[in-house]
């Protein structure tokens, strides 16, 4: 019986361990900006900038609903994606007054994004969009082109229905 007992703690011990051991990495970045004829203030608060589900409006989700908190650091958004049974967990991991970013930390490629607006004159500012994923997790290079594809495609239509919303009389 204490083998059957050690056994299973070793073997418990070992899933642990390998659950933590770093997988391959490949990171890639893609980075999207638009120019904004309105102040930074303007600006941010047009795009919805402190709404936490405001981002649904310009991805074309199903839906997004604030889990937790209210969009400040440590909040919690499920976003429903077309084809996903499952909500793409999404929390706040850095706020400042102009941007946030946010992780995705039940997904395998550990996927980031930052959205921020800063000030390039007083009347001008400038929307930057940032993602950050592992591609290594995505599989093969097919499907990691793929995949970079889907998102440039998809981030600069969200940046441009973004800019246009800041933009307007």
């Amino acid at each position: 019986m204490k083998k059957i007992i050690a056994a299973a703690a070793l073997t418990l011990l070992a899933t642990a361990a390998s659950a933590q051991t770093p997988q391959p990495a490949d990171w890639f970045k893609l980075s999207f900006s638009a120019d904004l004829n309105k102040n930074i203030d303007t600006a941010w608060e047009r795009m919805g900038g402190n709404e936490f589900c405001a981002i649904a409006r310009y991805l074309d989700v199903q839906y997004c609903t604030v889990i937790s908190g209210k969009g400040e650091l440590g909040s919690v958004r499920h976003i429903g994606v077309a084809g996903n049974p499952a909500p793409v967990v999404e929390n706040i991991v850095s706020r400042s007054k102009y941007s946030y970013t946010y992780a995705q930390p039940f997904n395998a490629t550990f996927y980031h994004g930052t959205m921020s607006i800063v000030a390039t004159g007083p009347n001008t500012s400038r929307l930057e969009y940032t993602l950050i994923w592992n591609q290594a997790a995505v599989g093969n290079a097919a499907a990691q082109a793929a995949s970079r594809e889907s998102r440039q495609q998809r981030f600069q239509m969200a940046v441009n229905r973004m800019a246009a919303a800041a933009n307007a009389p």
